[in-house]
C-alpha cells in the first residue's frame, strides 16, 4: 500500500489551505513528494506497479497519454471507446461515476484514487479508509501541464510526461501563430453550450479558455460558472435564454463533454432561435467527438483547440489538414488512427 501522505505538509503541519503550486516536486526527510491541485503533498512511494482507481472522466487521458492503464483496478470513462482500445482499461472495474462508492473501493485496495479537486468531502472520506487520494483540475493550459508533473512524478513516467506537454506545446504554438495574423475586426464573438440550451461555460473553465486560443472573443469570459443557487458545484454557468440573445454570439459551439438535451438540428430549427446570429450565419457547432470529446478537459484539448479554429477559419486550416492533425493526436494517444465514423464526426459539416 502506497503510504497515505495526503493530508499533511512536508514538515507535518496540516495542509489544506492549496497555497502551494501543484505540480511541483520537493524531497523531505520521508522522500520525494508532489503537490495535488488541492494544495497536498503526495509522498511519492518506492514501488512501480502502483495501482490506480477513479471515478473521475477527466482522469482517464492522462492515464492514457502517460501510459498507466495496466495499472488501473477502476475507472470511471465517459464511453466505451476507452476500454475498447486500451486492454488496461477493459479489464478495470468500477467504483462508481462521479461519485465514490467507499465498499467498493475498499475491496479493491487501490494505492491512490484519482479525483477532482473540488471534493474535500470524498477526499477525507477516502484518506479516512487509508488510500491516498491525487485530486486533479485541469481547466487550462497551466492546470493541464502541471497535472502531467504531477503524474508523471508520482507514476515515475516523467519522461513520457514531458513528451506530453512538449506535443501540446507545439500544437498550442502553431495556433497562436495561425492566430496571430487574424485581425481584431474579423475575430467573431463565440460562447461554449452546455447540456441544456442557457447553459454555457463559465469565464473559468476550459472551453472559454479554447475559445479565445482559437482566435474568438468568448463572451462568457467575464461570467462564472455555478448553479442557480450560487453554489459551485458545476463550473457550468445558468445564464439563461434572454441572456443568451443579448449576448448574441456570431459562433456557438455546442460541447460534447456532456450529455445535450437539444440538438443543433433543433437549434435550426427552432423558430425563437432564428433571432440568434450565430442561428443565422449556420455557424452553430458541435464539438467532436462522440466517443472522444475534444473539449473534456486534459490533452484532446490541443485538437479541440484547432478544430474551432478550422470551423471559424477554415481558410486557414482546411478539412485535409485539420484530419491530418486529427490522426496525428490519436497516432500519438493510441499508436494508431480511427475512422471519423467510428469516432463520431464529420469535417464536412
Amino acid at each position: 500500500m502506497v503510504p497515505l501522505f495526503g493530508c499533511h505538509a512536508a514538515d507535518g503541519s496540516e495542509n489544506r489551505t492549496g497555497v502551494n503550486e501543484p505540480g511541483i516536486s520537493g524531497t523531505t526527510a520521508n522522500g520525494e513528494y508532489v503537490i495535488d491541485a488541492s494544495g497536498n503533498r503526495l509522498l511519492i512511494p518506492d514501488e512501480s506497479d502502483i495501482k490506480i482507481a477513479s471515478v473521475y472522466a477527466v482522469a482517464v487521458p492522462f492515464i492514457v497519454a502517460l501510459g498507466l492503464t495496466d495499472n488501473v483496478v477502476a475507472i470511471n470513462y465517459k464511453s466505451i471507446f476507452w476500454a475498447e482500445n486500451s486492454e488496461g482499461l477493459a479489464r478495470a472495474g468500477s467504483v462508481g461515476r462521479g461519485l465514490v462508492n467507499l465498499e467498493a473501493l475498499a475491496s479493491l485496495s487501490p494505492d491512490v484514487l484519482i479525483h477532482r479537486a473540488n471534493d474535500p468531502r470524498t477526499t477525507g472520506a477516502v484518506e479516512e479508509i487509508g488510500i491516498t487520494v491525487m485530486s486533479l483540475k485541469a481547466e487550462s493550459i497551466d492546470d493541464i501541464n502541471s497535472t502531467l508533473d504531477m503524474m508523471g512524478s508520482f507514476f515515475n513516467v516523467r519522461d513520457r510526461a514531458e513528451e506530453v506537454k512538449s506535443w501540446m506545446s507545439e500544437k498550442f504554438d502553431k495556433i497562436a501563430r495561425i492566430v496571430e495574423g487574424i485581425p481584431e475586426n474579423e475575430r467573431p464573438t463565440a460562447i461554449m453550450m452546455g447540456g441544456e440550451l442557457g447553459i454555457v461555460a463559465g469565464g473559468d473553465m476550459l472551453q472559454s479558455w479554447m475559445i479565445e486560443l482559437a482566435g474568438a472573443k468568448c463572451l462568457a469570459s467575464e461570467i462564472e460558472g455555478g448553479n442557480i443557487d450560487g453554489s459551485r458545484a458545476s463550473a457550468w454557468a445558468h445564464i439563461g435564454m434572454e441572456r443568451l440573445f443579448t449576448l448574441n454570439p456570431d459562433v456557438i459551439f455546442c460541447t460534447s463533454s456532456t450529455v445535450l438535451d437539444y440538438s443543433v438540428e433543433e437549434i435550426y430549427n427552432d423558430p425563437t432561435l432564428n433571432g440568434l446570429e450565430a442561428v443565422k450565419s449556420g455557424r452553430v457547432f458541435l464539438m467532436p467527438a462522440k466517443w472522444d470529446s475534444w473539449d473534456l478537459p486534459g490533452i484532446s484539448c490541443a485538437i479541440g483547440t484547432m478544430w474551432m479554429l478550422h470551423k471559424m477559419f477554415p481558410e486557414l486550416i482546411s478539412a485535409d489538414e485539420m484530419q491530418a492533425e486529427i490522426d496525428e493526436y490519436y497516432i500519438f494517444m493510441f499508436g494508431r488512427t480511427f475512422g471519423n465514423d467510428y469516432l463520431g464526426y464529420d469535417l464536412a459539416s
